[in-house]
């Protein structure tokens, strides 16, 4: 199991600091799609040359132009680059493509599929190295646990029924419809409330933001966090 620190909220200029401090506890640093959008890829850039034996994630959430945007991410330093799971079988080829030529890998988020057991078995097929459950931010906002109350409304009745109301049962959907070639992950307000819930999930890579990047000591909350793995 493996820790990856989210940076969605921090300064671009901080963001170097930080990783500095919680280095040693996490295994993968993801400059988020919210800095992305801010920065280009310069950031992903910026750490890859700060921090070269680093794992380094590129958040981009890809959702066409797969292989041209993977091979960027790449370029700049990323070990692993973010596709939409909803993008079609072409972009995601794409990506992989990528990720094969330059030696990096692909992780899906599984944000918005309908049939969670389904795509999980293609996007392994496809050669996606990570599928995430994710619950969105603006689910997050709404739900009082993010991880067992993610979908409001008649949205969350809906997906009640299919099994796929939290990103926890969804964890447990990507365990049975796939075969170990991508490894299961999860984000959404993981804390030190959580935790211990998550891991019984067995995750292959847990997604931190907030509870270690607005933790008045990050690197004593990522240290923390890890405490509970396995």
């Amino acid at each position: 199991m493996q820790l990856q620190v989210t940076l969605d909220t921090p300064r671009i200029d901080q963001c170097a600091e930080l990783v500095e401090q919680i280095h040693e506890f996490v295994d993968i640093v993801e400059v988020g799609n919210p800095l992305i959008i801010e920065s280009g890829l310069q950031l992903v850039q910026d750490l890859r040359n700060e921090f070269p034996q680093m794992g380094i994630c590129a958040d981009a959430k890809i959702v066409n132009s797969g292989h041209y945007i993977a091979s960027r991410c790449f370029d700049r330093g990323a070990s692993l680059v973010t596709v939409m799971g909803i993008a079609a079988d072409q972009t995601i080829e794409g990506a992989v493509g990528a990720a094969e030529l330059m030696g990096g890998a692909i992780m899906a988020d599984l944000t918005g599929i309908a049939d969670i057991a389904t795509r999980a078995r293609e996007l392994e097929d496809l050669g996606v190295r990570y599928l995430c459950t994710h619950t969105g931010f603006e689910d997050r906002q709404l739900a009082s646990n993010p991880l067992s109350d993610a979908r409001p409304g008649i949205a969350r009745a809906l997906y009640s029924m299919l099994g796929y109301d939290n990103p926890l049962r969804e964890l447990d959907l990507v365990h049975a419809n796939t075969v170990g070639r991508a490894l299961p992950a999860v984000v959404g307000r993981i804390d030190e409330n959580n935790i211990d819930e998550v891991v019984l999930h067995n995750p292959a890579l847990v997604l931190v933001g907030r509870a270690i990047v607005g933790a008045i000591n990050p690197a004593q909350a990522a240290a923390d966090l890890r405490h509970h793995f396995r």
